[in-house]
């Protein structure tokens, strides 16, 4: 109570020791001055520089300390600066500012005053960081976060106003695939001069005009200090407290010049912390051009990314470098070589019920799971540009994994228990190259050509061991003892896609595009499953059903076209698409479906102003299943689980709508952000369940059942005082049909989340925020489930001292259901010593503070709803040192 008190004085006091000045901004014929800057730069050191930028009407707020001094510039490009001067203790409280045109041409003016904190440029915003930063921040995550409209997550995702940055560029060229994990939790903050955000970004220039790209891109601009010399830090921690052995070493050095650039990422550590996200580790596995979107990839990477404390063990080592040569000044070559090799160790308790017709069946096991993954991938590409209106791209990446993983599993269900012994071991090898040409004729018209070609190859093993038999009336089991049994995979696919388009520019109001191309895919599968007897004999399963070998060929030839036109402010894309879809499909008998299929698509665009627009999209799609799904013999796939494929599948169809609204208001402080998302199957694939228990048959058939989805999203951003107060929401429909044991269940499955959070945003004060998040989920089928959770989180950083800065990080969980409530909570805390200007940092950090042992959670599908426990790391304590290069 005593704190709460002293932060409400706290408050009140900074409230009565500022002042507010509004206005408007415009020009002699008294035209409001969109995102004009407005710059207080107070004549005392100790004060702060104050920065507002006018919103769509002009208007601007500043708020300065009473007792200060200062010089207010206001500025645009292309109009002559006023500046008036605000003594201490003014009582100037409103203020017009009415700009005189330079009279010249746009390309033509030098802007003197370079220190301006935000510059909004058509799609270009930029930051000055050091309007921003108060020196204790340590990486560029840190320095981001204090950005107005610009968050990062824990996952190192960022966000600009409620987009999502898709591309992450440092001196203009991409870092390591373009990710933004490595870049946010690598690159020093004392590194950084600005952060560019680019709305609409391609990497062509001239291809901007007609792209209609929706990527986001954030440049990173370096200070000039920091070029030409090798720059980063190395850190190292070991454990203080208990014997767990846990370390941490960890490096990132970077060097950057105006033609070659370097960096480098280095991280050992067994505390569970990974050095790039699954979302990361899938751009890296991309190798595909951005031109042909869609394009799968059959390599499961998973084990390699995110961070996972959910264990009882985790080992990674990972090594990164990238690097971009300008070879001349017509030739870039860059790229990036990854290297990852983890180890982890899970334990998890399992309650499950299985919802079958008429009652439910109750599993109780427990999973002990080891996993080894390794993982190489080298990427070069090629950049050339004969001239201004020409670029050329060449790409080829190689990949190898191996995953190996070991799992003992206890189950017992119906009084009956059994044991089970699972290794798997998985060698995946890829080969993946594209070519892009883009050509800019003339004014009016462009063209663009690009060629996709990957060859994938994965051969996952899976020995299986039980002290039971298992899987009665679906697995030919002979009795025996004991029971082993094998399964050998062999993947191959191939896929070359192809595509050329046009661009014709009528006029600045009208375009006009056609599109040609074509995808190719051949996948060959070959599986087979056999028992080892005791007596040394065999049993192959591919006398009874078992054992696929199938090649699946499917080619899509498409003619498209689409029309731009704008009226006013409104821009829309109306477009169709013709396709013709062949597929084969080669077993013990073979199958060709061929189908001519139209699918349409319209985009819509309405800008209010630079800040404010809304955007509705509609996409008609079909799509056919992967080769397994139409393999016809069965296949073992889990101790309680076999799939038989169905090779008469055709093409799914669904519709797709989406609206997004935004808005953002720097004038008031608001920012706002809305997303629907409508989806429908009318052609619909989805498995047929036979449930025996808790045995499980399943196959995939083609039916006319739609399948409906709504998402909302909306996010209410504003700012109070030196405070951010954040709403948000989500909301989740999902209605399909799903055929169990011969009867027909209509399924839904819905969401509902709301949040609120509050944040501190004047420098001087100490890091906080705080925030609580509100979920409730429904299950409606031949039985009713539903659950809530209550989240709570907090986040302090307080520097003092001078030299001192205290983290403390808090979050509780707690799951509720009509019969029991699962609590769980964590923390982790540091404290870190670093003097002014000194290299050297001290930092001592404990990560689950509370020492807990077990994370609880709900989840349900179709005919199952699971409570886990998982076994989580216990308490870490270490003393890590970083030196600063």
């Amino acid at each position: 109570m005593r704190i709460l008190i002293f932060l409400l004085l706290s408050t009140f006091f900074s409230f009565s020791q500022t002042k507010t000045i509004t206005g408007i901004v415009s020009d002699t014929l008294n035209k409001p001055l969109e995102n004009a800057n407005i710059i207080a730069n107070p004549f005392t050191k100790e004060a702060q520089l104050k920065f507002a930028i006018a919103d769509n009407k002009g208007r601007y707020r500043l708020e300065l300390e009473k007792e200060v001094k200062y010089e207010v510039t206001v500025s645009y490009i292309g109009y002559k600066e006023e500046v008036i001067i605000i003594e201490p203790n003014s009582t100037i409280t409103l203020h017009n500012f009415i700009l005189k045109s330079t009279g010249q041409q746009l390309k033509e003016i030098v802007i003197k005053h370079e220190y301006k904190p935000v510059v909004i440029k058509k799609d270009t915003m930029t930051f000055n960081v050091k309007s921003f930063a108060n020196g204790n921040e340590r990486k560029m995550k840190e320095i981001l976060e204090k950005l107005p409209g610009v968050e990062v997550d824990k996952k190192g995702t960022v966000t600009v106003q409620g987009k999502k940055v898709t591309k992450m560029l440092v001196e203009g060229k991409s870092f390591f695939g373009g990710g933004s994990k490595l870049a946010v939790e690598n690159i020093p903050a004392d590194a950084l001069d600005k952060i560019e955000v680019i709305d609409h970004f391609n990497e062509v220039g001239f291809m901007k005009k007609v792209s209609d790209s929706e990527d986001l891109a954030m440049n990173v601009k370096l200070k000039e200090n920091k070029k030409k010399f090798i720059f980063g830090d190395i850190e190292a921690g070991a454990e203080i407290a208990n014997d767990n052995g846990f370390y941490l070493a960890h490096a990132g050095l970077f060097y950057y010049s105006p033609k070659t650039n370097f960096s480098f990422i280095g991280d050992s550590n067994n505390i569970g912390k990974s050095t790039f996200t699954f979302e990361d580790l899938m751009r890296f596995d991309g190798g595909f051009s951005s031109f042909l979107s869609g394009r799968k990839s059959f390599t499961n990477l998973y084990n390699f990314a995110s961070d996972n404390t959910d264990v009882l063990s985790n080992k990674s080592n990972f090594s990164a470098l990238n690097y971009s040569i300008e070879a001349s000044n017509k030739t870039t070559i860059s790229g990036y070589g990854i290297f990852s090799k983890g180890f982890t160790s899970s334990f998890s308790n399992n309650s499950n019920q299985y919802i079958q017709n008429n009652f439910i069946t109750f599993e109780k096991s427990t999973n002990l799971r080891e996993t080894k993954s390794t993982l190489g991938i080298v990427n070069t590409k090629l950049d050339y540009s004969p001239s201004n209106t020409e670029k050329w791209f060449y790409n080829i990446q190689l990949q190898a994994s191996n995953n190996k993983g070991k799992s003992n599993i206890n189950t017992v269900s119906n009084n009956n228990s059994s044991f089970f012994e699972s290794l798997n071991n998985a060698d995946n090898q890829s080969l993946k190259q594209y070519i892009e040409w883009h050509k800019s004729i003339n004014e009016n018209h462009t063209t663009t050509f690009v060629m996709n070609n990957a060859i994938e190859k994965n051969t996952p093993f899976t020995h299986w061991f039980t002290n039971q038999p298992f899987l009665t009336g679906l697995i030919p089991l002979q009795n025996d003892v004991e029971y082993t049994l094998e399964q050998t995979k062999k993947v191959n696919n191939t896929s070359i896609d192809a595509l050329f388009k046009h661009y014709w520019i009528i006029n600045n109001f009208n375009h006009l595009y056609s599109v040609i191309g074509n995808n190719y895919d051949q996948s060959k599968l070959n599986t087979n499953e056999k028992q080892l007897l005791t007596n040394g004999s065999v049993n192959d399963f591919s006398t009874n059903g078992f054992g696929n070998s199938i090649k699946y060929t499917l080619n899509d030839i498409y003619l498209g076209l689409e029309y731009k036109f704008k009226i006013g402010k409104w821009t829309n894309k109306p477009g169709v698409y013709f396709h013709q879809y062949d597929l084969n499909t080669k077993q013990e008998t073979s199958n060709h479906i061929s189908k001519f299929l139209i699918q349409p698509q319209f985009n819509s665009d309405y800008e209010f102003s630079q800040a404010e627009s809304i955007n509705f999209s509609y996409k008609l799609s079909n799509s056919f299943a992967e080769v397994s799904q139409y393999a016809n013999q069965f296949t073992l796939q889990n101790y309680n689980l076999v799939f038989k494929g169905n090779a008469l599948l055709n093409n799914e169809q669904f519709h797709n709508a989406n609206l997004r609204y935004s808005k953002s208001n720097m004038y008031r402080g608001i920012m706002i952000n809305a997303i629907v998302n409508f989806n429908k199957k009318t052609k619909t694939i989805r498995n047929e369940i036979e449930l025996s228990g808790i045995n499980q048959f399943t196959t995939p058939i083609l039916t006319n059942n739609p399948e409906t989805s709504w998402r909302a999203y909306g996010m209410l951003s504003k700012k109070i005082y030196r405070f951010t107060i954040k709403f948000s929401t989500s909301l989740n429909w999902f209605e399909y049909i799903q055929k169990i044991n011969n009867l027909t269940n209509t399924v839904q499955r819905n969401s509902q989340n709301l949040g609120i959070s509050a944040r501190t945003t004047y420098k001087k004060w100490p890091d906080i925020e705080i925030g609580y998040k509100k979920g409730f989920n429904q299950f409606k089928s031949q039985t009713n489930s539903s659950f809530e959770t209550n989240e709570f989180n907090a986040d302090i950083e307080i520097p003092f001292r001078k030299s001192f800065v205290f983290k403390f990080e808090y979050e509780n969980f707690k799951n509720s259901s009509t019969k029991q409530n699962n609590y769980f909570e964590i923390a982790n805390t540091s404290l870190s010593y670093q003097k002014k200007n000194s290299p050297l940092r001290i930092e001592v950090f404990a990560n689950n503070l509370f020492n807990n042992k077990i994370k609880t959670n709900n989840s349900f599908s179709d005919y199952l709803i699971t409570e886990q426990q998982t076994y989580i790391l216990p308490r870490v304590f270490m003393l890590s040192l970083s030196y600063k290069l």
